[in-house]
């Protein structure tokens, strides 16, 4: 996110124009996608879940202790809570807690503050970027055995059928959702802005959404991305703003 402020700052007056378009798609996509997926859930998916009763409802100590803190928290205050977490009082903190939208907002502010493309503070950034994207592409390879082991324990004391069935709905109705949005409602984006044939151009750039279909991680398909969309015709400098704005703040597939 440093970086990519940075690059838009290069841009000078034309990156507020940029900023603008990309931020006001990524928000429209990311409510049109809220919208439909909630719909869908509610009117079609739903029925037909089984519900799950008996001793796969039963909590730990640490488990029901969360149920309980959240169950009296009112809705108004998750909300004034998310806007307190804007701003983070210590950003080490924010780090360990996992608090995104303080890390996103505090890039954003060091970002735009950092003055000349010698910065050490951004040397150090990109070498940092450059290591997490070699860590990332390692852990890739071990997500398949941390999956299995995570799901483990819980397919030892749940109903294998029932899980099963409840399971096969929800990959089933997900794919189903974020098929429509992909190709349906990005489409009909696409054409009405650019005016092409939106699928051959999506089909062009497969080995992007087919790794992020396989790691389910922005961040381990952002080099295919980035190198799709060079393929692609598209300016390194719109390229390089727009795409790793994407992959932290586009949750819409």
């Amino acid at each position: 996110m440093i970086l990519a402020v940075q690059r838009l700052k290069e841009m000078a007056k034309g990156g507020g124009l940029l900023a603008r378009w990309t931020v006001g798609y990524y928000v429209a996509t990311t409510i049109l996608a809220i919208v439909h997926s909630t719909l869908l859930v509610n009117l079609l998916w739903r029925r037909f879940f089984d519900e799950v009763t008996g001793s796969a409802l039963i909590n730990t100590d640490s488990q029901q202790a969360l149920v309980d803190e959240r169950g009296e928290l009112e809705i108004h205050q998750a909300v004034v809570d998310m806007f307190d977490s804007f701003i983070p009082n210590n950003i080490v903190a924010a780090f360990s807690n996992n608090n995104l939208l303080g890390v996103l907002i505090m890039s954003i502010v060091l970002g735009y503050m950092i003055k000349g493309p010698n910065s050490s503070i951004l040397r150090v950034t990109r070498e940092i970027e450059r290591i997490i994207t070699v860590i990332i592409t390692f852990l890739i390879q071990l997500a398949p055995i941390g999956v299995f082991f995570l799901i483990l324990s819980n397919l030892m004391r749940l109903d294998i059928a029932q899980i099963g069935a409840n399971l096969g709905v929800l990959v089933g109705g997900a794919i189903a959702t974020m098929a429509f949005h992909l190709f349906v409602v990005l489409p009909i984006i696409f054409f009405a802005i650019v005016r092409r044939n939106p699928y051959p151009y999506w089909f062009k750039s497969s080995k992007a959404w087919i790794t992020a279909w396989g790691t389910a991680s922005s961040a381990a398909t952002l080099p295919v991305t980035m190198k799709c969309v060079a393929e692609r015709g598209v300016p390194n400098t719109l390229s390089k703003f727009a795409v790793p704005l994407g992959c932290l703040v586009n949750m819409d597939g």
